[in-house]
């Protein structure tokens, strides 16, 4: 009874953070982009993030022994707190400082995406997590539907850049909320040695598809909803028409959430997931064709759809491989510091390429992201293809060991 309060808490501070998130992350993309005009500054400041992160993720797992697991993830949104603060006090300053800025952020995304994922493996199990990620994605969704059109809003009635500062104000009251509501959650201490390269260099053929899974999922998000925002903005000239438009994405988001928490189960994954790679790959070919508003409202719809279908049971897989090789639970934050060194090469890479991409070939630099972006699902699938994992979490019982 206790783990599922606790796990009902996580779920709001969740859901606080994603209201927070969705309502000023991609503008704060936006903001930057309509300072400086142009991709270049807007991906220096992306790549400081992301070449952050996983610097924070390792010492996490040192940090993690010297304060709880919560404590970890409070200083997560506290420095997302601080990260928005630091760009209402700059104002058109940030331009200046977007490498520290970006090093900010990545200081707040390791501590907060660490603790979170710590903690979902603390309060699931693998007969709850798909339940647990499509309600989280539904709830997700549902800030999504109201967040963007009302910051859209904001930011067009109160003209030049006072709605940003008004909505990046509004974040950080939300983020101070969250971690008032943290406050009541509860994490063991860990006292065993700290390693991580076996779980790098590894044998487990389940597990080294996870890594490379999350590489591909990595790659993808580096570049995907920042472009497509940005697209639609500098194709409408309207942050108001992006924030209306995102209310059909998140309803078509909501509606496959919905569904997949009803019908996701562990032996669907893989044929879930090659689904949601045909989808982006068609949504994706769309604007090969041409980029314009009405394509762009297509690829919206369809990404969605694709996204849940992948994201979901790849997030549930990951965690049922570490518990059904931690069933104890003893390394799960070694898991996930390994975890993420994938990820970070994912972004890094993939936002290496946009920059050479987008200098070298202004005319097509674009398109040719958009299609490397669609082949990434497809490498998701195949990275976790016939690796089974037994509903339990539990090792499946082989030939041998019969």
């Amino acid at each position: 009874m206790e783990k599922k309060i606790r796990l009902n808490r996580l779920i709001g501070i969740t859901v606080l953070f994603t209201v927070a998130i969705v309502l000023s992350d991609v503008f704060v993309n936006i903001y930057i982009w309509r300072l400086k005009n142009n991709y270049a500054s807007l991906s220096l400041y992306m790549l400081a993030t992301y070449a952050v992160v996983p610097f924070i993720f390792y010492a996490n797992g040192f940090i993690a022994r010297k304060l709880d697991r919560v404590s970890v993830y409070r200083i997560g949104i506290i420095f997302y707190t601080a990260f928005y603060l630091c760009v209402l006090l700059l104002n058109q300053k940030v331009t200046d400082y977007l490498i520290l800025l970006g090093a900010l952020k990545g200081l707040a995304m390791g501590f907060y995406w660490f603790g979170y994922h710590v903690l979902t493996f603390d309060y699931t199990s693998p007969e709850n997590r798909d339940k647990f990620y499509s309600i989280t994605s539904v709830a997700s969704g549902v800030t999504s539907l109201l967040a963007p059109p009302i910051a859209g809003f904001m930011i067009v009635k109160l003209g030049g850049y006072n709605g940003y500062y008004f909505i990046f104000a509004a974040s950080s009251l939300l983020f101070i909320s969250a971690i008032i509501m943290s406050s009541s959650l509860r994490s063991e201490p860990v006292d065993h040695p700290y390693k991580i390269s076996d779980l790098i260099f590894t044998r487990d053929k389940r597990w080294r598809g996870v890594l490379i899974a999350y590489f591909f999922l990595a790659a993808r998000d580096a570049i995907t909803m920042f472009l497509f925002a940005i697209l639609l903005v500098k194709v409408t000239d309207s942050e108001f028409t992006f924030g209306r438009a995102t209310i059909l994405f998140s309803a078509v988001s909501i509606t496959t959430a919905y569904l997949l928490g009803k019908i996701s189960k562990p032996s669907q994954r893989e044929n879930l997931i090659l689904y949601g790679a045909v989808i982006q790959f068609a949504a994706s070919l769309i604007l090969l064709i041409k980029i314009d508003f009405v394509f762009l409202i297509i690829q919206g719809l369809l990404f969605p759809i694709g996204d849940n279908l992948i994201r979901i049971p790849i997030s549930a897989y990951s965690m049922d491989v570490i518990s059904e090789n931690d069933p104890e639970g003893k390394r799960k934050m070694e898991y996930l510091v390994a975890r993420d060194l994938p990820i970070a090469a994912g972004r890094i890479l993939m936002m290496l390429l946009f920059m050479f991409l987008i200098r070298h070939m202004p005319a097509y630099g674009i398109k040719a992201v958009i299609f490397v972006i669609s082949l990434a699902p497809f490498g998701i699938w195949l990275a976790i293809k016939s690796k089974k994992v037994s509903p339990s979490g539990q090792p499946p019982i082989t030939a041998s060991e019969a």
